[in-house]
């Protein structure tokens, strides 16, 4: 907190980010906690988005605590996703006794489904953001429907339309 406090200079700023800290941090870990299902992952994620806030506070509204929240919260699941595509290179690094004992047919397949991951990303990432947020939510974080309703704060048989 004292680090973050530190980058602002405006003494009321720095109260409106304590503010925000202290308010909202908790809220922040769920949601990230949500989307890379690791305490720490979603930790680092939290304090990704408290730096982009803290170096934001100025810009952010002040009295209408909904539109704070969302901006928070949007802060932190932006946060978490943007860590996703490491957390998933990460994930599936291979041991390297486990190549030596596979076989050659094993490779491919792991290769070939690495390949058709990719693709499925690079199409996934070309829709319309509303459907492209739940489609990568559901399908490559692995979150259930209902899990992608309380990230994206939508109903479930609405992300289950737009799936």
């Amino acid at each position: 907190m004292l680090v973050y406090a530190a980058m602002i200079d405006n003494e009321a700023e720095r109260c409106r980010f304590e503010d925000i800290y202290y308010g909202y941090r908790k809220q922040m870990l769920l949601v990230a906690q949500g989307i890379l299902h690791d305490p720490g992952d979603a930790e680092d994620a939290v304090q990704n988005a408290l730096l982009g806030i803290a170096q934001r506070i100025h810009s952010i509204p002040s009295g209408n605590e909904k539109i704070i929240r969302a901006y928070v919260l949007t802060a932190a699941k932006n946060a978490a996703l943007s860590m996703l595509p490491k957390k998933k290179a990460r994930d599936q690094l291979v041991d390297i006794t486990e190549v030596s004992a596979a076989s050659d047919e094993d490779m491919f397949e792991q290769v070939t489904a690495m390949r058709d991951y990719d693709l499925l990303l690079r199409i996934i990432r070309q829709l319309p953001a509303r459907y492209r947020d739940v489609l990568m939510l559901v399908l490559v974080h692995g979150l259930s429907v209902k899990e992608a309703a309380r990230v994206l704060r939508l109903r479930e048989g609405t992300v289950r339309q737009q799936l």
